[in-house]
């Protein structure tokens, strides 16, 4: 399992500076719902972009509240922050939608300038990309209202269980170790059902083909406000996960000028509207 991460950053004095240019700045924009500060390009575009005109990012658009399609539209947190960011170094936005275990690849391909996906901070992927964190979250896992598994108590109410997971998400990492931990125990191990979208998951729990879906507490919050009473929460756990943009590894302009923009971001009061906007806990904050 991942050690957890505290729940405070700094902002870094590239950032300090970035505010201060941006206090020399007027106007406003609108991002979505959202009113950002019109920096006039106060953070400097990095050079060695995909286009010299945008910030070109990878997504897989199925993971709401953070990135999803309503209609043929690509919306949710992740969407709007990128619109920001990208407004801060006079940039506009190229979104590729792609599954989300071909991420990385496109990452690392030259394909896109960072992974916008909310992708979760983990050591095997640090060892790949470089991050930039802005939010904390957890792991919850969702069954039919009643909770006929009846799964309380973890990893012990998954034996011999069914768990949908999203391939290649985290939920997957957690769920072989968790059944590491059954087998350890003498127990026997879930059969963990790797479906391409979360949607998938949750029609598989629907379905009766798997008896819990992982997701993470965001993504269970805005599934209950969705699904008119069809799910519950069983249980929640690794509460405290980072997720962050990624970029290659080694990308320090690249790495600096999102740093930049994001302190722009939090310290205009965006970044905490979008939490309200997207029904986040207050606790998703890294930078209270």
């Amino acid at each position: 399992m991942e050690a957890r991460i505290k729940k405070s950053v700094r902002i870094t004095a590239l950032a300090t500076a970035a505010l201060l240019a941006l206090a020399a700045c007027s106007g406003e924009v609108q991002v979505g719902e959202v009113q950002v500060t019109d920096a006039d390009a106060a953070v400097a575009a990095p050079a060695g972009l995909v286009s010299s005109t945008a910030l070109s990012y990878g997504v897989a658009a199925t993971f709401p509240p953070f990135e999803y399609k309503d209609g043929a539209t690509l919306t949710g947190f992740d969407i709007e922050m990128a619109e920001a960011l990208a407004g801060y170094m006079g940039l506009k936005v190229a979104p590729l939608d792609i599954d989300f275990d071909g991420l990385i690849p496109a990452l690392k391909g030259g394909r896109i300038d960072l992974i916008n996906s909310a992708m979760y901070i983990n050591d095997e992927r640090s060892e790949q990309v470089d991050f930039v964190p802005y939010m904390v979250i957890g792991e919850a896992l969702l069954v039919l209202n009643g909770n006929e598994p009846d799964i309380k108590n973890l990893p012990e109410d998954l034996s011999g269980r069914t768990i949908a997971v999203t391939r290649g998400a985290i939920g997957e990492t957690y769920m072989v170790a968790f059944n590491e931990e059954l087998e350890a125990e003498g127990l026997e191990p879930m059969e963990i059902l790797a479906l391409p979208t979360n949607q998938d998951a949750l029609l598989a729990v629907k379905s009766g083909r798997a008896d819990a879906f992982d997701t993470s507490t965001p993504g269970a919050a805005y599934t209950l406000t969705q699904t008119e009473g069809d799910f519950e929460v069983a249980a929640t756990f690794e509460l405290g996960t980072q997720i962050g943009m990624a970029v290659p590894q080694g990308a320090t302009e690249m790495k600096a000028a999102l740093e930049e923009a994001l302190a722009l971001f939090v310290s205009g009061g965006a970044y905490e509207k979008l939490i309200v906007k997207y029904n986040l806990p207050s606790e998703s904050s890294i930078f209270n």
